[in-house]
Order: C-alpha cells, then sequence, then structure tokens
C-alpha cells in the first residue's frame, strides 16, 4: 500500500467533521453526489486513503453546504512532530482505533524522513 499523503489525511479530516456536522452518514453523503459514491469510498477519502478529483470536491462542498475552502486543509506550521504526539493527534483528528492510528503515522514517519 502506498503511503497516505499528508495533505489527504488533513482534507478527509475537515470533509469528516463538515459531515458530521451536517449530520450526515457517509452513506448518505455518498448519495448526494453524481454519480453516486460508496460508504466505503467516502471512508476513504475521510481516512485519507483515496484522493479526491476537484469534481468531487465541489461536489463535497455542495451536498455538505460549505464553502469550498472549508474543505481544503491550509499548509501546516513545518515543525518537528514526535511520532508520539502524532499518533495522539491522529487519534483524536480521525477517530480511528489505535492499531489504525499507529499505521498511520508510521507513513507519515517514513514521508517525513524521505523529505528531510
Amino acid at each position: 500500500m502506498p503511503p497516505i499523503e499528508p495533505f489527504y489525511i488533513a482534507l478527509g479530516r475537515l470533509l469528516s467533521q463538515a459531515r458530521a456536522k451536517a449530520g450526515l452518514t457517509q452513506e448518505q453523503l455518498g448519495a448526494r453526489l453524481q454519480p453516486p459514491m460508496t460508504r466505503a469510498s467516502i471512508a476513504n477519502m475521510e481516512t485519507g486513503k483515496q484522493r479526491v478529483l476537484a469534481k468531487t470536491l465541489v461536489e463535497l462542498a455542495e451536498a455538505l453546504d460549505v464553502d469550498l475552502t472549508n474543505l481544503i486543509p491550509r499548509r501546516p506550521p513545518r515543525r518537528a512532530v514526535k511520532p508520539a504526539d502524532l499518533r495522539s493527534e491522529l487519534q483524536s483528528a480521525l477517530d480511528l482505533p489505535a492499531d489504525k492510528v499507529k499505521e498511520l503515522a508510521k507513513q507519515l514517519e517514513s514521508i517525513a524522513r524521505k523529505t528531510a
């Protein structure tokens, strides 16, 4: 499995938050898109595993009744992040089981080492 890019993790977190605020399930959100997307596709976008086409991002914003800019991650400040902090932030932001967070953290650490 290729590593998950931090941009898509951040986008997924924003998408998940907007969906929750709108009171929609992943299935309901997927049904509002054209063509409709499965619950699994929405889940994969929310965890950063699936890239999002620009057209789909616009449709998601419309379906969630939010401004498109609310779904686009801002560039995070460049700072060193300790692995334990990263795991904790991922777990709280994505509301995932600890084993999935650990897997994501390892992938992000690998990316950080390659770009350092």
